[in-house]
């Protein structure tokens, strides 16, 4: 299997913190990396208004696509509205999933229209925080989106109509088969502009852009092969958010860690008796409080 990636920025928006961006944007410059971009067509999201309004802002983006970057339609206002976790389970928020066709498709159809408004006839589709559901699909396929950049398979794939382009991570790495790397501009720091410069500086050869993708026509439907791939990355990524947010866990990993992959793994086996002691000894002390 074939190990490539992508890029996509959520979140573009005319207030996003633009120093942010031009710094991302020179490092993918420097790589000749040309990224999905998703853009937020009416932002209401207060959370995103991080820096100076451009009133530029479409030519800006219409600039962008001119390079060779590619334009999807983030969501419609940004905002959250239901608990759902939709499809994927990755969120219990959405500004889709839970909520009835007719308001999902008049959101997506709001949105749509202001982009064909400035120009922009984006056919990919995100939805912020990962979060659809069928009526969110079938909504996107009466208003002629054409693919949904993300999933957790390990390589793209067709079902109800639409193209669907995993997106895995949420910072630069490789992963198995074909993976879309998801950064959001307005959150990041020093160390991650770091990070993304050696992994491209490393990488940028196995870095692709969304065009090449949609060009190819060999992708399978939703076979039984793909949903398990699916059904697996997805748990290794809930594994490894509860190891993450998990004190007693991240304790264990940092005293039993070792640069020698072997001496590692027989710490950690030794230290299995001690974690399952403190485990057991927390429990106890949560249900005695």
């Amino acid at each position: 299997m074939i190990n490539v990636c992508l890029f996509r920025l959520d979140d573009i928006t005319p207030d996003m913190d633009w120093d942010k961006f031009y710094r991302v944007k020179a490092i993918f410059d420097k790589y000749k990396v040309r990224p999905l971009i998703g853009v937020v067509p009416d932002n209401a999201d207060p959370g995103l208004r991080q820096g100076e309004y451009h009133e530029d802002f479409w030519e800006s983006v219409h600039s962008l696509k001119r390079s060779g970057w590619q334009i999807a339609q983030h969501g419609y206002r940004h905002v959250y509205e239901t608990r759902s976790s939709g499809l994927l389970g990755l969120k219990k928020a959405s500004e889709f999933a839970g909520l009835p066709y007719e308001v999902q498709y008049e959101k997506i159809r709001n949105g749509r229209k202001i982009l064909q408004k400035h120009g922009l006839d984006a056919t990919i589709f995100m939805a912020p925080g990962h979060t659809y559901d069928k009526n969110t699909l079938k909504a996107l396929r009466s208003l002629e989106f054409t693919c949904v950049s993300d999933g957790y398979s390990s390589i793209p794939y067709h079902t109800k109509g639409l193209l669907f382009v995993p997106c895995r991570s949420a910072r630069p790495r490789l992963s198995e088969g074909v993976d879309t790397i998801c950064i959001h501009c307005n959150d990041l720091d020093e160390r991650d502009y770091g990070e993304l410069e050696n992994f491209l500086a490393a990488h940028h050869q196995q870095v692709i852009p969304f065009s090449e993708i949609l060009e190819q026509l060999w992708y399978p439907g939703r076979t039984m092969e793909v949903r398990l791939q699916e059904r697996r990355n997805l748990l290794l990524h809930r594994i490894k958010r509860y190891t993450a947010e998990n004190p007693t866990l991240q304790a264990y990993l940092q005293e039993t860690w070792d640069a020698d992959a072997g001496r590692k793994r027989r710490k950690r086996l030794r230290g299995l008796p001690g974690l399952l002691w403190r485990r057991g000894g927390r429990r106890k002390a949560d249900k005695e409080g």
